[in-house]
């Protein structure tokens, strides 16, 4: 998370939002960052916004305003421009966080649609079922490797983003409080441990004790993707981590993750990731992605992080 001090006045935000495209948020950079058991950040404030993904509850502190937040469970912090706040992070382990620097004139004018973000807690609690992670997780991808037109696309999915963020805020918590059924983190659970073998969603419906269609119906309703769907992205997801380490061929991840045929498992990568396996790994070879495998928690992992500017912020 930069850090970085100084005033705001009117005549720079006024120079910001006319540099900004025009309805969509200016990203300044974006983060993938582990921090050190027991360093603190701060105290400090910011001249731009800032929005942080811890994806594991731990017992790290954030303080803002005379009020002390712990982020025992996977949420998001809001930090607005101005506002003084500090991090103590986890004093017994490691801590990942995921971040991004932007503006946005939407927000700086108040638009009544942010008013949950700008007037509520700074902290936001996760769902099982928020898209929020993901979105965040494919800005860091397409900044790590600048991909087409990649900064209008971070803009693009960091305004999804705020406006998924606002939409789940005030029921966020309740949906916490509703864990998926049994059946569904059962049918999850298996398509897990079975990503190799060249399993079937009738299968998988066997697992939660109901019928084909009833089973799909309940599992789109708690996890908001068909099952086939879900199961082609975590299958996509672990051929990404293979391809990642720089060990394996197409050929080989296919057969990894469940694809029986290498020439299938090419065209729905590119279908769903608009690029070619065969060009993932290319790009991975001398990139620092490789190191954003949860690393284990000893203090070298502290050394895996990914900081990328995007746009220079206006002074």
């Amino acid at each position: 998370m930069a850090e970085e001090n100084g005033n705001d006045n009117g005549e720079n935000s006024r120079e910001r939002e006319e540099t900004m495209p025009g309805g969509w948020p200016f990203v300044h950079s974006v983060g993938d960052v582990w921090a050190a058991a027991g360093s603190v950040l701060g105290e400090r404030w910011l001249t731009d916004y800032e929005l942080v993904y811890f994806p594991d509850g731990s017992a790290t502190i954030y303080q803002t305003g005379g009020e002390t937040y712990r982020l025992d469970k996977p949420c998001f912090i809001f930090t607005q421009p101005g506002e003084r706040h500090r991090y103590r992070f986890d004093p017994d382990k490691n801590v990942r966080h995921l971040f991004v620097h932007f503006d946005y004139g939407e927000l700086r004018q108040g638009d009544a649609r942010f008013e949950s973000l700008l007037a509520g807690s700074p902290l936001l609690p996760v769902s099982g079922n928020s898209l929020l992670p993901a979105l965040l997780g494919q800005m860091m991808r397409i900044a790590d490797f600048r991909l087409a037109h990649w900064k209008r696309r971070l803009a693009v999915l960091l305004s999804s983003a705020l406006e998924e963020l606002c939409a789940s805020a005030d029921n966020a918590l309740e949906e916490l409080a509703r864990p998926l059924p049994l059946p569904i983190s059962q049918a999850l659970t298996y398509m897990e441990e079975h990503l190799e073998e060249p399993i079937t969603i009738e299968a998988i419906a066997r697992q939660s004790g109901w019928s084909h269609e009833h089973f799909t119906r309940m599992f789109v309703a708690s996890v908001g993707l068909s099952p086939k769907r879900a199961l082609l992205e975590r299958r996509l997801r672990r051929a990404e981590l293979l391809m990642l380490s720089g060990r394996w061929t197409v050929k080989q991840i296919a057969y990894r993750v469940g694809f029986r045929d290498e020439h299938h498992f090419s065209k729905m990568y590119k279908r769903l990731r608009g690029m070619t396996a065969s060009s993932y790994i290319e790009r991975c070879e001398n990139s620092l992605a490789r190191h954003a495998l949860p690393a284990p928690d000893t203090v070298a992992s502290v050394s895996a992080n990914r900081h990328v500017l995007v746009n220079e912020q206006i002074k």
